[in-house]
């Protein structure tokens, strides 16, 4: 997993981005059986927002984290 997030700052991992209704801008994308989610942050650096197992109920653990 650690090989893919040195992989998001070379555009190596294909992300999504994070629906427009959650009124933050950020990204994710699928690795294995995980859901990354990922955004900028100011200071031009990548930051982890969470991790989520595919079986975890993405909607309500991604608001949590980042409201």
């Amino acid at each position: 997993m650690f090989v893919a997030f040195d992989q998001i700052e070379k555009r190596g991992v294909m992300s999504g981005s994070v629906p427009a209704e959650f009124g933050v801008e950020g990204y994710f994308f699928r690795y294995e059986s995980h859901f990354v989610y990922w955004r900028r942050l100011p200071n031009g650096d990548i930051g982890i927002s969470t991790i989520l197992h595919e079986r975890m109920h993405q909607m309500d653990r991604f608001k949590e984290d980042f409201f």
